[in-house]
């Protein structure tokens, strides 16, 4: 389950921007489909360099989650799934995040740090790449579901995926069961199987 726009209302390092009055060096990278998403990452990684560890905790416990979250992944507990959190942010703050809902893991990247203190630079998560996974992007979301299928004996079919931005749409084509919350473009709409707009739990209603 994507975690910014989905599990939690906005995003996690906009809410990091803001409260480190770090804005403008942001927002000239997000949403930047020009540059590679390692790249973008490195950059926006950089925009945090010296930021405390404490402050990236902070604001991940303080993103609002979306209504419906903590009910929809309980009850996919309750049913047998196991659910975790996969972001392109980072994985402190990913971790916060999945504890909050009851998630059982996070697939995150690291942002390194030396004592309190974030040192800008990022290790992708190396879940996000594998030799025979997403032809299109080599890092993406639907590497993840190719390492469980690896590990796991899973197929797509027993997957189900939920996301709301352009770097889930090669997860929710792939995945058995899909779901668009609140989707940012047609293009993620039409990759899901089911649109949902209103709460998370509507979810547990189409499963």
């Amino acid at each position: 389950i994507d975690m910014d726009g989905t599990l939690v209302a906005g995003r996690f390092a906009v809410a990091l921007a803001e409260r480190t009055g770090r804005s403008d060096q942001l927002a000239v990278l997000l949403d930047r489909h020009d540059l590679d998403p390692s790249e973008r990452a490195r950059r926006i990684a950089a925009v945090f360099k010296g930021v405390p560890k404490q402050t990236f905790a902070d604001v991940a416990r303080q993103l609002p989650l979306n209504p419906g979250a903590i009910e929809m992944v309980v009850g996919l507990r309750k049913r047998g799934y196991m659910v975790g959190v996969c972001t392109d942010s980072y994985h402190l703050a990913g971790s916060i995040v999945r504890r909050r809902v009851f998630a059982d893991f996070c697939i995150a990247n690291l942002m390194r740090f030396r004592g309190e203190q974030a040192l800008g630079r990022v290790t992708l998560a190396p879940a996000t790449r594998h030799r025979r996974g997403c032809k299109a992007h080599p890092v993406c979301k639907l590497n993840v579901l190719h390492h469980f299928a690896d590990r796991l004996g899973l197929k797509p079919a027993q997957v189900l995926a939920v996301g709301d931005s352009e770097n889930d749409v090669c997860l929710l084509r792939a995945a058995g069961k899909s779901f668009a919350f609140q989707p940012k473009s047609p293009t993620v709409a039409q990759a899901a199987q089911h649109v949902i707009n209103d709460t998370l739990a509507r979810v547990l209603e189409l499963v």
